[in-house]
């Protein structure tokens, strides 16, 4: 019986060690594709922390459930060949998006064959994130930061005259007395919108155990991310109008960069936080 059990352990974890390496060869491909926008674009550079959070809330979840339920549940054998297929079009279209959907499929789907429809639902949030590391094509990337880029230069525009700098707006530039002021796309908000939105998920996935706290947090973040790039271009007006050229500093232009990050996270925690006082107090 013992010797049994143990090669029936045997089995399952040759079988799990067969599975990791289907996934690496399959998607090994993939992998070397978003490795390399990870690498040469800042705007998505973000993306190769998903991995390794991933695995956290996974590995953190992992004693979770009932100890008994780890019937391997067939009808997840259908998610594994959805993934698959999903997988084969992607290959075809060259489509990175769609490959990190089948991935993720591909991995909840294993999940649920491997250890039971109720592992599956605690592992599925955790693993749903993988597709968060997936860059936006580049069509979509660029459209949307030129939309960013022209809603920040107007609101920037209508702040800086109600703060008593003359200011006209064209597009994406912001034409001053003494300086003309182009928001580029790293102003745009594009670059921390991406991270803060992920940001928000792991935390709300992580921490949060209330679904419209989890909601609001991933609501919120596009908010904080454009409002913090709108202080920069501010900012930057402000100096320019002050001092014309030094706007236009490098030093200066990253340390904004920083700075606005750091206050979009920050607004992001006070946030969570006063989501959490309200929760507390209306309990």
């Amino acid at each position: 019986m013992i010797v049994s059990i143990t090669n029936g352990r045997s089995v399952l974890h040759a079988l799990r060690l067969g599975l990791g390496l289907l996934v690496v060869l399959t998607y090994a491909a993939f992998f070397r594709s978003v490795w390399s926008i990870w690498w040469r674009d800042p705007e998505f550079s973000y993306g190769m922390l998903i991995p390794p959070i991933v695995a956290y809330l996974v590995w953190a979840r992992r004693c979770q459930g009932s100890p008994t339920a780890k019937t391997a549940s067939s009808p997840a054998v259908l998610l594994v060949m959805v993934g698959c297929a999903l997988q084969v079009v992607a290959s075809f279209s060259n489509t990175l998006v769609l490959s990190g959907m089948a991935l993720a499929i591909t991995l909840m789907g294993s999940v649920g064959f491997l250890r039971g429809r109720e592992y599956l639902g605690i592992m599925a949030p955790p693993i749903s994130l993988l597709i968060l590391m997936v860059p936006l094509p580049s069509y979509l990337a660029g459209d949307l930061a030129w939309r960013l880029q022209v809603a920040a230069s107007a609101i920037s525009s209508v702040i800086l005259e109600f703060l008593g700098v003359p200011v006209y707006h064209d597009g994406n530039l912001l034409v001053l007395s003494n300086f003309i002021l182009e928001v580029k796309q790293a102003c745009s908000g594009s670059r921390s919108l991406f991270a803060l939105i992920a940001l928000a998920l792991v935390i709300g996935l992580s921490v949060e155990r209330k679904w419209w706290i989890r909601i609001l947090l991933v609501a919120a973040a596009p908010v904080l991310s454009i409002g913090a790039n709108i202080v920069r271009i501010v900012g930057t007006g402000l100096i320019a109008h002050q001092w014309g050229s030094l706007a236009a500093n490098e030093s200066l232009h990253s340390a904004w960069g920083i700075l606005v990050f750091v206050i979009a996270v920050s607004g992001l925690l006070v946030f969570r936080r006063l989501l959490q006082w309200v929760s507390n107090a209306y309990a």
